[in-house]
C-alpha cells in the first residue's frame, strides 16, 4: 500500500513520523479487526486491503496469536484494564476508505502481559537454575569431604588392623612358649616322681606345682611298705623367715600343720608326712610364708591324690 510523504507548513519533510504513526495505526486496526470491534463497512474495507497486502495478512495472523495469548494471561490471573466498548478509530491513512482516527486499543497491554508472563517464567527458570547450581556445588563439596573422611577412616582402620595383627602374633608366640614350658615341667615332674617311686627307700616323694600353674591334679602311687611321704612344694619366692603348710583331705579336715624353714635359693619347700595319715584319696596343701613381723602371707595352693599299688 503506497504511503505519501507529506510536508509541514515550513516545507520540512516529516515522512518518518507519518510512517511511525501509520505502523501504530495498522496495529490498532488489525487488533480491532481481530477482536470484532469494527462495523460491517469498516470490516469490508479492511478485508479489501488485506487481499492486496500479504504483509498485512501476516500481521493479522500475528495479532490473532497475541490476542489468544492475552486471553490466556487473563485466565491465569493477570488483570488487564477494561477495554472500551466503542469501535477503535482508524488512522488517517485509512480515511480515504471512510474510516476514522482514534486512540490506541488494548493490544499493547495484551502484548505487555504476554511479555510479563515470559519474563516471569524466564526469571523463575533462572532462579531455579541458580539454586540447582548452588545445591550441586554444595553436594559436590560434601561428597568430596565424605570421600576424604572415608579415605582417612580406611587408612586408620588399616593401621589398627596391622597393630592388632602384630599383637595377636606376639600373644600367640608367648602362649606357645608358655605351653611348651608347661609341658617340659610336667615331663620333669613325672620323671622325678617315677624316679622316687623306683627307689627302694621307704619314703615316697611327690613334687608339686601350684594348682593355678599345673592345672592338673598330680597323682602318687604309694607302694606297700612306704613309711613316709615327702611333698616337695615349688615356690616362686623364698624371701620369708619360714613357711607353714596346712594339709587337708577332701572333706576339708586338717591332717597336719607343719612349720618348715626357708630353703636355699632354687630349692622347693619340703614337708614330710607319715603315710598312715595319707590313705588313698584327694588332698590339698595351703602354703603360707611368715613375714618378718610374724604375720602369714599365702604363697600357693597344691592338690594331689594318693593311690596304693
Amino acid at each position: 500500500m503506497p504511503v505519501s510523504v507529506n510536508r509541514t507548513e515550513n516545507g520540512n519533510p516529516r515522512g518518518d513520523q507519518d510512517l511511525e504513526g501509520f505502523d501504530i495505526a495498522e496495529e490498532e486496526l488489525i487488533d480491532a479487526y481481530v477482536r470484532g470491534r469494527l462495523s460491517l463497512a469498516e470490516r469490508t474495507l479492511v478485508e479489501k486491503g488485506l487481499r492486496n497486502s500479504p504483509q498485512l495478512v501476516e500481521r493479522l495472523h500475528f495479532a490473532r496469536l497475541l490476542a489468544e495469548a492475552a486471553d490466556r494471561a487473563a485466565e491465569v490471573g493477570f488483570a488487564l484494564p477494561l477495554e472500551r466498548d466503542e469501535p477503535v478509530p482508524l488512522p488517517r491513512a485509512w480515511r480515504p476508505f471512510g474510516l476514522t482516527w482514534g486512540p490506541r486499543s488494548g493490544l499493547n497491554l495484551a502484548f505487555a502481559a504476554c511479555m510479563l508472563i515470559i519474563l516471569i517464567g524466564a526469571g523463575g527458570l533462572l532462579s531455579g537454575w541458580l539454586r540447582l547450581r548452588r545445591e550441586s556445588q554444595q553436594l559436590a563439596s560434601q561428597q568430596t569431604a565424605l570421600e576424604r573422611q572415608k579415605l582417612e577412616l580406611q587408612k586408620s582402620a588399616a593401621e589398627h588392623r596391622l597393630v592388632t595383627d602384630q599383637m595377636t602374633a606376639e600373644l600367640r608366640e608367648k602362649q606357645q612358649k608358655i605351653e611348651a614350658d608347661q609341658e617340659r615341667i610336667d615331663e620333669l615332674t613325672q620323671a622325678l616322681n617315677q624316679k622316687n617311686l623306683a627307689s627302694p627307700a621307704t619314703t615316697a616323694t611327690l613334687f608339686l606345682l601350684p594348682t593355678s600353674r599345673s592345672g592338673t591334679e598330680t597323682e602318687l602311687g604309694v607302694p606297700a611298705g612306704t613309711a613316709t611321704i615327702r611333698l616337695q612344694l615349688a615356690v616362686a619366692s623364698i624371701d620369708y623367715r619360714a613357711f607353714v603348710a596346712e594339709l587337708r583331705n577332701s572333706q576339708g579336715q586338717e591332717i597336719s600343720h607343719p612349720k618348715v624353714g626357708a630353703p636355699r635359693s632354687g630349692k622347693p619347700v619340703v614337708i614330710t608326712v607319715s603315710s598312715k595319715l595319707l590313705p588313698p584319696g584327694a588332698y590339698s596343701v595351703q602354703l603360707s610364708g611368715i613375714l618378718p613381723d610374724g604375720t602369714n602371707e599365702p604363697v600357693g595352693n597344691y592338690s594331689f591324690r594318693i593311690t596304693r599299688k
